[in-house]
């Protein structure tokens, strides 16, 4: 039944392993989750049963390239496949068109993230559809405090449900079995639907060259200047790192780039494209790179710092050799990165005083409550991962509920050459956008509306609709979120804050997992595929371990010492300096072990010269120096 459509369509003779399963069970109405590594064939799976599945297949992805990809291939089969998307890419025109072809049912596969998912507009269509299949996409994001957790993914269960498809598939390249549990739990999985593709990859050597500080870069070299090393990833730790690293490896001629999350969205496309190319041969990049790149001949994925997990070291690492060819996978392992890392665990920490403070500022504002993200993280320096993590959990516990999000400030002018008539306008909204206008600096829109006793929602529908016709250019500021406040939850503070503790625990035992796999002279592919329970994998034959490379059972490692008289005063004299900027014992904590924390970066102290003054230590030891400086 499926072997004519793969032909057909795919141009495939055959299935790779457990496709055929998967398929089988998507085409049975089965709710279904296939862990399958990069690159054995998760696309596939979705794709072939859209169709011949009716209606239409709806697939939640959660990276804007990775959706451009997916769609980018379908439309160059020799049999295209009528395929669209939603995103923030789209201009209002081409998401207006687009939706009006998706309520006409002119589309087999369409493509959306979590966020857009949430769209009033696009959940009204979706409802009067025949949602045939509906496909979450690394779906190991809904695993709360995961590594890679997503608080829209939360929201996916409840908004599938009304959908009502006929099948649900969740898709993840690497699950721990408790992960795995947890994305059965969410999406009514049962045990026999979940289908493991091996995990080992037989073209992929696992090397793990032990390490002092000094000698990384050194060994970084001579593994690059190893045959049939390039193109390669260079996966470090720390934004900083990444450019002196690239520029190193440039000196030393090769063609580097630099990627990470600090980097505007511009330079980043501009450098994955470079990368895809194959105009760069070595991109040295956060852990912001990878997830969606879909480039077969990487010949070399380096871990110069340790990886965070063995999830991250698989994910990572499975970006290489996805054409088949033999690749390899190195780690310079090195025991000083642990203070690093576990200094960024507690960083991410918020202590429950500033929950607390942040849950009565929530709901002392009555029966509607208006922040602003931004603000609101820096205030009480949360870092944005746990922060959204804190909104989706208080949404999700039915406390609060989203209503709308609003700009407060915008700046705006005539483009040059265009006649910008304001006459056909209300009054009010005359006297609000000539206020606007003759600004020379951003207007506060909220004071302007109520001082006109505007509509503030009519007035920004105006500015966009002259921003979208080109009449003039609109720069808007202040994001603020609203939302209705249901009620305040009950035992919230206790409850998040012994996740938190259990969360942090659990990436320290991930750590340990690291170097214990770093440290063992056992297989290093067979190691990392019993922690994802994948008990079965023969050794290698050709890793570091199975090639009998003797390695120290301790990782090599700088002799910890203490801050020095001159670090003291340098502490006392920034906080002189600093008074204002710096007033809890966690954020000197976290300027001085370099974190790049909400605050840190709102007043650029993560410039200032003494910004990691004492990073080389724990954050435990850190905090009591930093304790007893604050008084």
């Amino acid at each position: 039944m499926i072997d004519e459509p793969l032909k057909h369509y795919f141009g495939h003779d055959s299935f790779r392993p457990l496709q055929r399963e998967v398929i089988e069970s998507v085409l049975q109405g089965t709710p279904s989750l296939a862990i399958f590594p990069t690159g054995a064939g998760k696309s596939l799976t979705y794709q072939l049963p859209a169709q011949l599945l009716p209606g239409t297949t709806l697939v939640i992805a959660p990276l804007i390239s990775l959706i451009a990809d997916q769609v980018e291939s379908l439309r160059a089969l020799d049999t295209p496949i009528p395929v669209g998307h939603l995103d923030s890419t789209l201009s209002p025109q081409e998401r207006a068109e687009t939706l009006e072809l998706l309520r006409q049912g002119a589309f087999k596969i369409f493509y959306t993230s979590p966020e857009s998912l949430a769209n009033p507009a696009l959940l009204s269509i979706l409802k009067q559809l025949q949602i045939s299949l509906a496909v979450v996409d690394e779906a190991h994001c809904i695993s709360s405090w995961g590594q890679s957790f997503r608080p829209s993914y939360l929201y996916l269960p409840k908004l599938l449900r009304q959908l009502k498809p006929h099948a649900t598939l969740a898709l993840t390249a690497t699950a721990t079995r408790k992960t795995a549990s947890e994305i059965r739990r969410h999406f009514k999985i049962k045990q026999k639907a979940q289908f493991n593709s091996p995990i080992h990859r037989p073209n992929l050597s696992f090397t793990i060259h032990p390490v002092s500080s000094d000698q990384r870069n050194a060994k970084l070299l001579d593994t690059l200047r190893g045959p049939h090393t390039l193109p390669a990833i260079v996966y470090v730790t720390r934004q900083e790192d990444t450019e002196q690293l690239s520029h190193f490896l440039t000196e030393h001629g090769f063609e580097s780039r630099a990627f990470h999350a600090g980097m505007s969205n511009g330079s980043r496309k501009q450098v994955q494209a470079a990368f895809m190319d194959d105009l760069v041969e070595v991109i040295v990049c956060t852990i912001a790179f990878g997830m969606g790149v879909d480039k077969s001949n990487i010949r070399s994925v380096i871990h110069y710092h340790l990886p965070k997990s063995p999830e991250g070291w698989m994910q990572e690492s499975g970006r290489a050799g996805r054409d088949g060819a033999p690749s390899q996978c190195t780690l310079l392992a090195c025991g000083d990165d642990l203070i690093t890392l576990k200094n960024f665990i507690h960083g991410a920490e918020i202590p429950p005083r500033s929950l607390t403070q942040l849950l009565e500022q929530l709901f002392s504002q009555g029966s509607e409550c208006t922040l602003s993200p931004h603000q609101t993280r820096v205030q009480f320096d949360i870092s944005p991962s746990t922060f959204s993590v804190i909104m989706a959990k208080l949404e999700c516990s039915g406390a609060i509920r989203f209503t709308r999000s609003s700009w407060r400030y915008a700046r705006a002018w005539p483009i040059a050459g265009q006649q910008f008539q304001l006459e056909h306008q209300a009054k009010s909204i005359q006297v609000a956008l000539a206020t606007l206008i003759e600004a020379s600096d951003r207007v506060d829109t909220h004071a302007l509306c109520e001082k006109l006793k505007l509509s503030h929602t009519l007035l920004w529908k105006h500015l966009h609709e002259l921003a979208d016709a080109d009449e003039i250019k609109l720069i808007p500021s202040g994001w603020f979120w609203h939302y209705s406040i249901k009620k305040k939850p009950l035992n919230f503070i206790a409850k998040f804050t012994q996740e938190q503790s259990e969360w942090i625990q659990s990436e320290f035992a991930k750590l340990d997992e690291v170097v214990r796999i770093a440290t063992s002279r056992a297989c290093i592919a067979r190691n990392l595929a019993k922690y994802f329970s994948h008990h079965d994998v023969p050794p290698c034959g050709h890793c570091s371990s199975c090639k009998k490379d003797k390695r120290p059972k301790t990782l090599p490692s700088a002799t910890p010492d203490t801050p020095s008289e001159t670090e003291l005063r340098e502490i006392q004299e920034l906080l002189k300096e600093k008074a204002h900027r710096i007033h809890s014992t966690e954020q000197l904590t976290r300027f001085l072990c370099g974190i790049h924390s909400s605050r840190n970066r709102q007043y650029y102290l993560h410039h200032h010269k003494h910004f990691g003054l004492l990073a080389r230590l724990p954050y435990t030891e850190v905090h009591a120096y930093a304790k007893v400086a604050i008084g």
